[in-house]
């Protein structure tokens, strides 16, 4: 007897396992298969092993001084066991998800008990699965769900609270000005995609020199522009302007003549001046010494101005063409009266007098072009002495735009 309690006692000392009723039912079928049909006398055997397993397992108990639990107590911790398990599991599940609830297996795997008896040696894995799913209601905590809030979608989505103001279209080379009132940062794109920043609370200004569409709105969470509001820039039509290399006197006055070539209504300016011209030719006097700036400008469909200029430079002041000296005796008709020539062409009324300028006397006077001053002093009816200097005046009723109305020069007669 002593020999079998220590054959058990060795083979169950390197194992602390619950028992496992599955094991015993299945050992049992196959031994009751080997034996079917033996004597009463070998199951006497069978049952005084039984008993002997008994013994040897309360003597094994007794020596290490580890109790163990019955049967019924086994059962009961693998039950509870098993709860608390699944009720972990359930926990786990809620605070991983927070708008599902996931199902988790668990399994615990034994090893295997070597029982060597009689002749075979019966080998039995032992394992046992825990599920979540089958624990009653009444031994589990309902799970506890929390609202996740949802994030903005990273494309595409408009912040609502974000304020824009829609520009009009712009013409190209124009400045252009815009205010952010939003509490974060916002952008230009241009079209050719260069990126302007406008920080909270201040004012960009920004000259327009790309054409097409610029966009104004904000950067999503992977740094994508989103566009809110948007304007045009149009790039306004071109305009030429020529002008004459001299001035045209041939009406007695001082013309230059200049075109522009364009498809819309003319604006014209000398010297940053505008003048009421709106012609795409036109005539323009210039009547004093210097350099002029001659500009027509036009306006588009888009309303976007365009424009195209000339310089021309004067030598010298226009004095109605008037010559210097005349010949009364000279055998040519052209030189033998004074008039200035631009009063024979101008179609205007005026008052012409000679004057004496050794005593300020007018010896001569007339408002008509075609009566011209032959030298004739009207106070002495002689002629004036050769080689004398006289002075003379015109005074125009209706001077052209920009003319002076008064005109002086001396003239001698040889």
């Amino acid at each position: 007897m002593r020999d079998i309690e220590d054959l058990f006692k060795e083979s169950l000392k390197d194992h602390e396992l619950p028992y496992n009723k599955e094991a015993w039912s299945k050992m049992n079928k196959k031994l009751d298969a080997r034996n079917s049909g033996s004597s009463n006398g070998f199951k006497w055997i069978l049952g005084a092993a039984g008993a002997a397993l008994i013994v040897a397992t309360y003597l094994f108990n007794g020596t290490n001084e580890v109790p163990k639990r019955s049967q019924a107590e086994v059962l009961q911790t693998e039950k509870e066991e098993s709860v608390e398990t699944n009720h972990e599991i359930q926990i786990e599940a809620t605070e991983q998800s927070e708008t599902d609830l996931l199902s988790q297996e668990v399994e615990e795997e034994h090893s295997v008990v070597v029982i060597d008896c009689c002749d075979d040696v019966v080998e039995e894995p032992m394992h046992e699965e825990i599920n979540a799913t089958p624990i009653t209601e009444t031994e589990l905590q309902q799970p506890v769900y929390r609202e996740v809030a949802k994030s903005p979608s990273a494309k595409g989505e408009s912040k609502a609270q974000l304020r824009f103001s829609t520009p009009t279209d712009h013409c190209l080379n124009q400045e252009f000005s815009y205010s952010n009132v939003n509490d974060e940062m916002i952008y230009v794109l241009s079209p050719q995609e260069n990126l302007e920043e406008i920080p909270t609370k201040e004012t960009l200004v920004l000259k327009l020199d790309e054409k097409g569409i610029y966009q104004i709105g904000t950067l999503n969470q992977e740094e994508e522009f989103i566009a809110s509001v948007s304007f045009k820039v149009h790039e306004a039509q071109s305009i030429q302007v020529s002008a004459d290399d001299y001035l045209n006197f041939e009406n007695g006055l001082p013309e230059l003549s200049v075109r522009a070539f364009s498809d819309h209504a003319l604006s014209w300016y000398v010297n940053n001046q505008k003048v009421a011209r709106s012609g795409k030719k036109e005539n323009f006097y210039l009547f004093e010494k210097g350099s002029y700036a001659i500009q027509a400008m036009t306006k588009d469909a888009n309303g976007c101005k365009s424009s195209d200029k000339i310089s021309f430079y004067v030598e010298k002041n226009y004095n109605l063409l008037a010559v210097n000296a005349f010949t009364p005796n000279s055998f040519d008709d052209r030189n033998t009266t004074f008039m200035p020539f631009a009063l024979t062409k101008r179609n205007t009324p005026f008052k012409m007098i000679i004057i004496d300028p050794s005593n300020g006397a007018v010896i001569f006077e007339t408002t008509n072009a075609s009566q011209a001053w032959q030298g004739v002093n009207k106070n002495t009816g002689e002629l004036v002495k050769e080689n004398t200097s006289f002075v003379w005046k015109v005074i125009l009723q209706n001077p052209e735009p920009g003319e002076s109305p008064e005109y002086m020069g001396t003239v001698v007669r040889l």
